[in-house]
């Protein structure tokens, strides 16, 4: 037992979808889709800790390049006294610069790191706490929206980290309502850290989502190998390809599994067969990529404004400080 460390446990309030549900009704319509959230068994996260060290997986380097750099002045925007929340908080690796920063301009944190994976939240929670005096953690074993309506309450402002770029991973719509929903949660000095990935050259963007070592591949085809080991499946994983163009109608990567020719794949734990075309694809993520004004227009659809952009020098990713938009004079006098 440690006084500076609490853990909540926050259940669902609705069941959560089981893989073979997603899988049966996936790869029942048309076109076939299956969402990403699965990619994330331990093969997977262990993939996607190689991607981010790709050569040409620029995100995740790039986002840490920006904190290291402006870390200071990102802090001295919010104010003082700031307690740390962060959504889909991982390992902390990035966040270890904001405790660092924080804990040289206050006497102590509260950190509150949100993740799904509760064993994986204890074990960082109990690293960080090895590694820093004085630091004070609160983990909450939940999903964003869950975990967002447990937040403790704090005498200064709040500062809710989301980075990575995830929110290029909701559909438009979908990532207005969910800023929407952190919004209604947040107090006048709220403030929220976002990670956007910007529009840039579309071989930049194809690259580091069709690397030349085949990792992202290896990524997106786990997805298959899972349903054939979790749900007796047949897939057999040669005869499907990665492909992950950028559709610059609607700025966004799209990941697929394109099958390579006409086949039939049986599930065992659903009893059914799937037919695949050549050519079929099943639809794996979309990575939206973003404007600082197309993502401004977006936060303004909930209730956030835009206070301060920090990018590279290449401006290929952006870090952006979001706080809640002044109520307009006729939303005052309703």
């Amino acid at each position: 037992m440690r006084d500076n460390f609490n853990f909540v446990d926050v259940p669902p309030d609705h069941p959560r979808e089981q893989i073979c549900a997603v899988v049966e009704t996936g790869l029942a319509r048309c076109p076939k889709q299956l969402p990403c959230r699965f990619f994330y068994d331990t093969v997977g996260s262990q993939l996607f800790e190689q991607i981010c060290a790709l050569p040409e997986y620029y995100l995740t380097r790039t986002e840490h390049g920006i904190l290291a750099r402006f870390v200071d002045e990102m802090i001295e925007s919010v104010g003082r006294n700031i307690l740390l929340a962060e959504l889909g908080s991982g390992s902390s690796t990035k966040t270890r610069l904001l405790i660092q920063a924080l804990l040289a301009h206050q006497t102590h944190l509260h950190y509150v790191p949100i993740d799904i994976s509760a064993g994986y939240l204890r074990e960082c929670c109990h690293t960080l706490l090895d590694d820093y005096e004085r630091l004070c953690v609160t983990g909450i074993a939940a999903e964003y929206n869950e975990g967002i309506r447990v937040l403790p309450g704090h005498d200064g402002p709040r500062l809710i980290l989301f980075l990575g770029s995830n929110i290029g991973n909701f559909e438009r719509e979908d990532a207005t309502a969910f800023l929407g929903r952190i919004r209604a949660r947040m107090n006048p000095r709220d403030c929220i850290l976002i990670g956007v990935d910007l529009v840039k050259d579309r071989r930049v963007l194809h690259a580091a989502y069709n690397d030349a070592a085949g990792i992202t591949s290896k990524f997106n085809k786990n997805l298959l190998v899972r349903v054939n080991r979790e749900l007796n499946g047949e897939f057999d994983i040669d005869q499907f390809q990665h492909d992950a163009p950028y559709i610059e109608a609607s700025s966004r990567i799209e990941m697929h599994l394109r099958s390579r020719r006409r086949q039939t794949v049986h599930i065992g734990y659903l009893e059914r067969d799937f037919d695949f075309q050549q050519e079929e694809t099943i639809h794996t993520e979309n990575s939206h990529k973003y404007t600082p004004g197309d993502f401004s227009e977006m936060c303004s659809g909930a209730a956030l404004t835009i206070r301060e952009i920090w990018t590279d020098e290449r401006e290929w990713f952006a870090v952006m400080l979001l706080q809640p938009a002044a109520p307009t004079p006729e939303a005052s006098n309703s």
